[in-house]
């Protein structure tokens, strides 16, 4: 039976185990100052031996408390507690000791022990407890961007519920120090930059890929580009007109990329480092609900052309630019690819879909005296425009997936114009009565706004904005109350789906994401991967081969394999990847053999995801879409087949949960379907209901709320 795997975990400490080797202290920090891990270093640093370099790792419950961890047996047999006791008066600190079964949060306990995982001798992977966190990083040159001078990590949290959360985190160079010091709209900030030289500093030795704390008292005056700082510029830099991002991948089947993705980051940590030292004291098992309890749901793309609807309706293209070879490039491409005939305008067409195509802003910034009109051809609830950049549009080449995408948006912004559904065919839901979506907008310090989208049986779609005024104050403050409702360091609500019965739910992130089945990935598939430059004896192979032949009563099956088998000498060595290529090919023969030489000898001659067999057994839950119920909530999760990845995973799948409020019913009678459309991601389904996409191109559009055609919420139960 297949299973669906998540980033959660059961965990059972053995604390019998944990009292009879480790002893775990608690610091806590008195009065208004905050305890942070270079308090600790320098506390202990300070100390005389035995205290020196004994500490496993250091946790943080909160702002002003923290758990440190050692060995029993590194500790002096006593009276070391009221040394560190005295010497923590020094800095209003109180240190006693802690029982691990005392520790009122128990992922605290767990994330302590993880940040103990040994420094690695890999070439690959450095652990680093240098902040009360635990950081991966690697000597591979993804992990650093020489031109943004920063430097990756991988940080590995534990939340309550004992889900493993994997953070990409930045170290940048203090040489981008007035970068650091601005705020989110790019202008210097005086509070920004206070907050930047207030944060620790941290030196990084290429010679061991390692973090240490920066001590300048012991390090001396190091050059600021050789400091680095955990800290990301708030405002993005735009490089050729798109945002550049350090990221790491969440996982891939490729052997030559997955050494880099979050998953196998992970892995090591967890299966080389974790588990050979604290094996015995605690009991990790990954959570994973049977196939057989969840519904799955294949995305299948739809079979109609979406463009037909369009073909009947006025194309127009307005060209901001002076490149007119561009233009007729761009009309020649619409019509080759969509059938659709554009025609140049200086002016946009409120009955038509319009096409405006302007210089990117690094042209504007060079050329004054042109004029950015992209202002001026934003779209608006009556008139629907779709912008785009001539540099963008030369640098995909006129391909369809970048025109796909233009006219994809322009469907919808045109949908939303006439009130009218046609990018979907809302009727086949046989939805009954009318159903209604809303979201909330919120501006910093400013009252929130809610969107409502309302869409009856035929497909009519009103749409609606709810501020705050004397009329509408009593239906803002229960919305603003449900949008609001959710625990304390939980995910906020992301939207609400209303129908005319008076039932109401919620959609919801939660902390559990679609993870592959770890220990497979890591002991039976990428263990047995890396064949190059591997041998192995050329009799025991002509042994195995022989016997496998036949068992299988097919003694003449792998002709190839034979006749290179029989021309190498017994007492040699066969080297894998001349095995790999003997039996090339999709027959199944080749495909059991492959299967049995591994299970003989631990090595894949085939790749073993490219079958479905191995893609249902180890990573079922990163494609296609399912869901399950659980406590009144239905839990649902998208991605697209396994054959669109192409078996690259650059983020992992957010488990989502609808919910209903009070004592409405769930409504999920359509989830599914309004999900596994190809319009709101090109190619893959979208996450959230499509009508949420509808409603956020319409908050855009926008300038000024609408609140004349609120749907009725008398009916609505909100207490």
């Amino acid at each position: 039976m297949n299973h669906l795997y998540f980033n959660a975990f059961n965990v059972t400490p053995n604390y019998r185990e944990i009292m009879k080797n480790f002893t775990i202290l608690r610091m806590r920090r008195r009065g208004e100052h905050r305890l942070s891990y270079r308090v600790i270093g320098d506390f202990l640093d300070a100390l005389p031996d035995p205290f020196q370099g004994v500490l496993q790792s250091a946790c943080f419950m909160w702002e002003n408390e923290a758990f440190l961890l050692f060995r029993t047996n590194d500790l002096p047999k006593s009276g070391y507690l009221g040394r560190l006791n005295e010497a923590g008066q020094t800095i209003d600190c109180l240190i006693d000791p802690v029982q691990p079964q005392n520790i009122k949060r128990k992922h605290k306990l767990f994330q302590l022990f993880l940040n103990a995982a040994p420094n690695s001798d890999r070439h690959r992977y450095r652990y680093h407890n240098v902040t009360g966190q635990l950081f991966i990083t690697s000597a591979d040159r993804d992990f650093v961007n020489k031109a943004d001078q920063s430097r990756i990590a991988m940080e590995v949290e534990v939340k309550p519920d004992f889900t493993i959360q994997l953070h990409t985190r930045t170290f940048t160079s203090l040489s981008r120090h007035e970068d650091l010091s601005r705020d989110k709209y790019c202008r210097p900030s005086e509070k920004e930059r206070k907050k930047l030289w207030s944060k620790e500093q941290f030196l990084f030795d290429p010679a061991t890929d390692r973090f240490k704390r920066y001590n300048k008292v012991l390090d001396g005056d190091i050059p600021l580009k050789d400091r680095y700082v955990n800290r990301r510029p708030k405002c993005a830099r735009l490089i050729k007109g798109k945002k550049k991002k350090n990221r790491i991948d969440f996982f891939s089947l490729n052997p030559k990329k997955y050494g880099t993705t979050k998953i196998a980051l992970f892995n090591e940590l967890y299966f080389e480092a974790f588990l050979p030292k604290f094996r015995d004291y605690f009991d990790v098992q990954q959570v994973c609900r049977p196939e057989t309890a969840v519904e799955s749901v294949h995305f299948e793309k739809s079979a109609a052309d979406r463009t037909d609807v369009l073909r009947n309706v006025p194309v127009r293209l307005i060209n901001n630019t002076i490149d007119t070879k561009a233009e007729q490039q761009f009309k020649a491409a619409l019509r080759e690819h969509f059938g659709l005939s554009a025609r140049s305008t200086r002016h946009a067409d409120p009955g038509a879909i319009n096409f405006v195509m302007n210089n990117d802003i690094e042209h504007y910034q060079r050329h004054k005296e042109d004029k950015d009109r992209y202002e001026q051809f934003k779209a608006t609830p009556e008139c629907a425009t779709q912008q785009f950049t001539r540099q963008e549009f030369k640098g995909a080449g006129n391909s369809k997936a970048f025109i796909a995408k233009l006219v994809t948006e322009l469907h919808l912004k045109y949908d939303i114009a006439r009130s009218q559904m046609t990018v979907f065919d809302w009727g086949r839901l046989q939805a009954s009565g009318t159903w209604s979506f809303v979201l909330k907008e919120e501006e910093d310090q400013q009252e929130p706004v809610f969107h409502f989208l309302s869409i009856h049986p035929d497909g009519q779609m009103k749409f609606s904005s709810l501020t705050r005024d004397l009329f509408t104050e009593g239906f803002h403050s229960k919305l603003t109350a449900i949008f609001d409702k959710h625990p304390r360091g939980g995910q906020p609500i992301e939207g609400v789906i209303l129908d005319d019965g008076g039932n109401l739910n919620v959609i919801q992130q939660t902390g559990r994401r679609a993870f592959p089945n770890l220990e497979g990935i890591h002991k039976e598939i990428m263990a047995g991967i890396g064949i190059e430059g591997v041998e192995v004896p050329t009799d025991d192979v002509k042994s195995f081969t022989a016997q496998y032949l036949n068992n299988n009563g097919s003694e003449s099956a792998l002709p190839d394999l034979q006749q290179y088998l029989a021309g190498v000498q017994t007492g040699q060595t066969v080297a894998l990847t001349d095995l790999k290529r003997c039996i090339r090919g999709k027959s199944p023969v080749k495909s059991d053999y492959a299967k049995a030489f591994h299970r003989a000898f631990g090595y894949w001659l085939k790749h073993p995801f490219k079958s479905k067999e191995a893609t249902d057994r180890y990573s079922k839950a990163l494609v296609d879409l399912h869901t399950y119920e659980e406590g009144g909530a239905l839990y649902y999760w998208a991605n697209t087949q396994m054959k669109e990845t192409k078996g690259q995973f650059p983020n992992g799948n957010v488990v989502r949960k609808l919910k209903p409020v009070n004592n409405s019913r769930l409504l999920s009678d359509f989830l599914l379907e309004t999900l596994a459309v190809n319009f709101v991601r090109i190619n893959a389904p979208t996450v959230l209901p499509f009508p949420f996409k509808l409603l956020r191109e319409y908050a855009k559009m926008a300038e000024k709320p609408d609140s004349s055609t609120l749907p009725d919420l008398s009916q609505i139960s909100f207490d």
